[in-house]
């Protein structure tokens, strides 16, 4: 069996001898028939003889499946391989060709008809098929690291083994590493879980790194110590230990107790797995054909990676997407709606300042005690209590920062937060009034 090329965006791939022996044989004949047609028709051929995808750019034998390659094609190809190969042998008379994707090239090469098939993850399905036709004919069964096979996957927010990060409430002020704003288990699922905590992750990070593809580079960053926690996929740690790129126990996963039943680490609620989508212009034969050929697959070839089982409902995965458009579009309102808010507002304070100086012209406010006033202590977070012990203790950023394995940036968000708190202007002032309180 000969090795299979995929190229991004369509790029050519190199044939098997068995398929090539297929294309002289059928689709020679077939071109000849077509070209005698065309002479006998006075040299024009009628837009039904051309391919329906690609404007006649794809050889009409020729299947095209583009894949979401998350890790890469040079880590991704070897799974889809074998899938190729077997839905070659079920489509009599065509050739399959794999094209990796991304989240950003898949949109196009599907306008221009570049695509019949794509594997995708369910967010990027969600966004694609708001302004294009397409269907899921199945949803993929993916083979797990203790072997079972399951349609559904979260991401895992994984930190280094010696971080101080604990929970997901830990995570405010860290210095963050995601795939893409749009990508489903790279960064959605785990955005949903932060704000279900209170932590909007576009505000309340020190830092939201997006890295792109592939997923890989997330995980390192974590490992080197560059990022405080990474947004990946669930399974990936699991990959790459395997594979030796990361040592095992060098790093953990946030949250890892969410769900007892699932064998892989996962920080989120599971959702259902990736799409094996038909795009709307696919001939339905074809279409028909392959989804047999998918839903055969576990009995036909047991030793796939993957499995098919028919469609499942994608419900979450939109209303989850509609969710985070919805929260994006109110941050980013219009600068002219925020005008007119804050004029309302301006003018608001304007009239309650004027109310409240004719208020006390009439009656003189009595003062407030000073042992009534808040106690700032009661307020601080975990992190907050620990950096403002150490600052007591004359630690430096870095010290602070190594101390409590999180970054100098991060301590530095914290010791502003105290400050702003206990009223002090530095950190003489902060631990002045904090052993004022010791003594009172």
């Amino acid at each position: 069996m000969g090795q299979r090329r995929a190229e991004p965006g369509g790029g050519g791939g190199r044939l098997t001898e068995s398929r090539k022996r297929r294309r002289r044989s059928g689709g020679g004949w077939l071109r000849a028939i077509a070209v005698a047609l065309c002479l006998a028709s006075g040299g024009t051929v009628a837009k039904t003889q051309a391919p329906e995808f690609g404007a006649g750019t794809i050889p009409a034998e020729e299947v095209r499946i583009g894949v979401l390659a998350h890790r890469g094609w040079g880590s991704e190809a070897a799974p889809w391989e074998p899938l190729a190969d077997y839905l070659d042998a079920r489509l009599p008379g065509r050739s399959v060709r794999l094209v990796p994707v991304t989240l950003s090239s898949a949109g196009p090469l599907i306008d221009r008809g570049g695509l019949h098939f794509l594997v995708t993850n369910p967010g990027h399905y969600i966004a694609l098929s708001a302004e294009r036709r397409l269907s899921v004919i199945a949803t993929r069964a993916r083979r797990l690291s203790d072997g079972s096979f399951a349609t559904e996957f979260g991401s895992a927010i994984v930190v280094r083994a010696d971080s101080a990060l604990a929970t997901l409430e830990d995570a405010a002020g860290a210095r963050a590493a995601a795939v893409d704003p749009r990508a489903f288990g790279g960064y959605r699922l785990a955005w949903q879980a932060f704000m279900e905590r209170g932590i909007d992750p576009a505000k309340d990070f020190a830092e939201l790194a997006f890295m792109g593809f592939p997923q890989d580079r997330i995980v390192e960053a974590v490992l080197a110590g560059e990022a405080d926690l990474g947004i990946v996929r669930s399974g990936l740690l699991e990959r790459m230990e395997a594979e030796g790129a990361v040592p095992e126990g060098a790093l953990r996963v946030l949250n890892a107790n969410v769900t007892y039943t699932y064998p892989e680490r996962v920080s989120t609620r599971l959702y259902p797995e990736w799409p094996f989508l038909a795009m709307g212009g696919t001939e339905r034969a074809l279409r028909d054909r392959v989804a047999l050929a998918l839903l055969s697959a576990e009995a036909a070839a047991p030793d796939l990676a993957f499995r098919w089982s028919a469609p499942v409902s994608y419900r979450d995965a939109r209303q989850l997407h509609e969710s985070f458009l919805s929260h994006r579009s109110a941050a980013a309102a219009s600068p002219r709606s925020l005008w007119i808010a804050g004029a309302g507002a301006l003018a608001a304070l304007v009239g309650l300042a004027l109310l409240w100086r004719i208020r006390r012209a009439r009656t003189a406010a009595p003062a407030v005690p000073a042992e009534s006033a808040a106690d700032p202590m009661a307020g601080l977070t975990r992190r907050e209590r620990q950096v403002l012990e150490r600052i007591a203790e004359g630690g430096s950023t870095k010290e602070i920062a190594n101390a409590l394995g999180i970054s100098p940036k991060t301590v530095e968000f914290h010791r502003s937060n105290l400050l702003r708190k206990f009223d002090a202007r530095n950190a003489a002032q902060l631990v002045a009034a904090l052993k004022g309180r010791e003594a009172s």
